[in-house]
């Protein structure tokens, strides 16, 4: 009896995916578990398989399933972070104690009054012939310079140098992107068939040309046409595959190639 390969898709449910996740061969997904991020506060708990009959490409899906995290692995998870805080709490705390010692050592002592002050008696003596009035005598040159005052420097008024809006990039056309994109996954030799799916996905509506043609037919017409696909794309030499920039040179290529 021939064995088949059996092939699931991922669906990482309320979570996420990383990057280059594959398909998985096995129900339960246990060859893919580590590429599953759990969202915030939840832990991954496995896969639910789904034989999703409509999806000709995989035999079926599989959808990952998140649980709560329990109080105590919150706790274990976070525990630095408590201890940072009561570290930094301990060390404002000491800081300030020591600003109030330093500021009540250094308030100034009041100096003590004398009780009995020294008082000196001064006789005075009245001699009315000999007053003499010593109030000086006001002299033009002297009322020129009193009532010269000086002007204060004005200050220079700093020149600010007016700034020119930034330009908004203008939007890459789509058709120039999905491009670009498709032909790093087959300069790459990617020979997984969900990177291709996840482009076609993303580009459905926006893009067009001969090679969203050549990506939606034959590439992902299904398993079988893309594992010929991929088998032949996988046989050209890396620097022959990195000269090859269109469809017609890819397709001449591929025909060389012995299934």
């Amino acid at each position: 009896m021939e064995f088949k390969e059996r092939h699931f898709s991922i669906d990482p449910g309320k979570g996420r995916k990383m990057d280059g996740c594959p398909y998985s061969t096995f129900e339960d997904g246990r060859d893919v578990q580590e590429f599953i991020i759990p969202p915030k506060g939840y832990v991954f708990k496995g896969f639910r398989f789904d034989p999703d009959a409509s999806n000709q490409i995989y035999d079926g899906r599989l959808i990952a399933e998140y649980e709560k995290e329990s109080f105590n692995d919150v706790l274990k998870s976070n525990l630095w972070k408590f201890l940072l805080a009561l570290a930094i709490i301990a060390v404002v705390a000491v800081v300030v104690f020591l600003a109030l010692g330093v500021f009540k050592d250094s308030k100034p002592k009041q100096p003590v009054k004398d009780p009995k002050p020294n008082v000196v008696a001064v006789d005075s003596v009245t001699k009315t012939d000999s007053v003499v009035d010593t109030t000086p005598v006001a002299t033009p040159n002297d009322q020129t310079s009193n009532s010269t005052e000086v002007a204060p420097e004005q200050e220079v008024p700093e020149t600010v140098e007016e700034t020119k809006p930034q330009e908004e990039p203008v939007a890459d056309d789509p058709n120039e992107q999905f491009k670009k994109s498709f032909w790093d996954l087959v300069h790459q030799r990617t020979i997984q068939m969900d990177p291709y799916d996840l482009l076609y996905k993303e580009n459905k509506g926006k893009a067009s040309g001969e090679e969203y043609d050549y990506l939606q037919r034959p590439i992902l017409q299904d398993f079988n046409h893309f594992k010929e696909w991929s088998a032949k794309l996988r046989k050209i030499p890396a620097s022959e595959l990195e000269s090859i920039n269109t469809i017609a040179e890819l397709k001449n290529k591929l025909k060389e190639i012995e299934p």
